[in-house]
């Protein structure tokens, strides 16, 4: 993919969640947390009448974590490596072409793992939104440099990415 067919994907991602909430709240309680839209989790259940209740806790995640692909796993791996070397950046120790770097090579792990993920439909959906904030987290870095704001989002997407897959590498090469 070339860089302006990832920042249109990463737009068009970035706007699932308003849009679902524009297509009407099937029963969804006013003021309720949207995690589950972020992360694009149980909307088939509505569909078939069951109940949000039987497929994700009350952040919005999967009561069940599903499994990843290799592509998904190594893809991540090398989110989480980059984030790490970013947040070195915090302290001022990376200069600008370091961050540059970091910034391709999140986008560069994104590019792959769309290219060669191979999820069922439900789980593929919940991902989505993780990968278009590291998308954006890198365009962010790449046009401004070091921001806290990027390092944030990307910690989080850290962060959100266990509640939703099963990753047996995820939790053997880094401790939480």
């Amino acid at each position: 993919m070339k860089h302006t067919d990832i920042a249109i994907l990463a737009f068009a991602l970035a706007l699932v969640p308003s849009v679902l909430a524009l297509a009407g709240d099937h029963g969804h309680a006013n003021g309720q947390d949207s995690a589950a839209q972020d992360h694009g989790v149980a909307h088939d259940a509505h569909a078939s009448g069951d109940s949000h209740g039987a497929h994700a806790d009350a952040a919005g995640f999967p009561a069940r974590r599903w499994a990843p692909d290799a592509p998904l796993s190594q893809g991540m791996q090398r989110v989480r490596a980059a984030t790490t070397a970013l947040a070195h950046g915090g302290h001022g120790h990376l200069d600008e072409a370091q961050v540059r770097n970091i910034a391709d090579e999140l986008q560069s792990a994104v590019e792959a793992m769309f290219a060669q993920c191979r999820l069922e439909p439900e789980p593929d959906a919940a991902l989505h939104p993780l990968l278009a904030r590291v998308l954006g987290a890198a365009t962010t870095l790449r046009e401004h440099g070091f921001d806290a704001g990027a390092l944030a989002t990307l910690e989080q997407v850290l962060a959100d990415y266990p509640r939703l897959f099963d990753d047996p590498a995820w939790s053997d090469s880094h401790s939480d």
